[in-house]
């Protein structure tokens, strides 16, 4: 089976042939498939499939889940979903607080990313792990969408009032 066009070349039809005598075609379903394939394959299909939240660093299963993964993943990108499936590979106190849920409500087309500090440690959130948090976000959301990276801290505090008081009269007598 060829795959030039009828007015291919001689040398042309030669080298098609001296390639297809080396590549075993039987195993191109393999190749496509993240369970199945070669491990120096899988950033070949992450490239493929545009994922951008791509770690050298994952272990090979995490790597194979990924490339797995990318197909639903792209259906949601943009969403609201797909901003917290990102935050939720990083942590799970990452919170997403878009702009009319803000109090003060904040411009359209806007949110937040908060990091409440009461919840992860400072050891956690280093520059270079919010540098990725700030990295994936901005490949997952919308392109309309901005946002702000917040490390909060809530604070709760109570002020109690007491208040004495006296009653009298007072008389002068002239």
């Amino acid at each position: 089976m060829s795959i030039l066009p009828p007015n291919a070349t001689t040398a042309e039809r030669a080298l098609e042939d001296a390639m297809l005598a080396r590549i075993d075609l039987s195993s191109v379903p393999t190749l496509r498939n993240p369970w199945t394939c070669p491990a120096e394959v899988l950033p070949v299909l992450a490239s493929e499939l545009s994922i951008s939240h791509w770690d050298t660093a994952w272990s090979e299963a995490e790597k194979r889940q990924a490339v797995a993964d990318a197909t639903a993943f792209h259906k949601i990108k943009g969403t609201r979903a797909a901003v917290e499936e990102v935050l939720a590979r990083h942590h799970g106190a990452l919170d997403v607080v878009v702009w009319h849920e803000a109090n003060p409500r904040r411009s359209p087309f806007t949110f937040e990313v908060r990091a409440p500090a009461a919840e992860i440690p400072a050891s956690f959130l280093t520059q270079d792990r919010a540098e990725a948090i700030i990295r994936d976000v901005a490949a997952a959301k919308s392109l309309r969408d901005h946002f702000d990276f917040v490390q909060n801290i809530g604070l709760t505090s109570g002020m109690f009032v007491a208040a004495g008081g006296k009653s009298g009269t007072a008389l002068r007598a002239d």
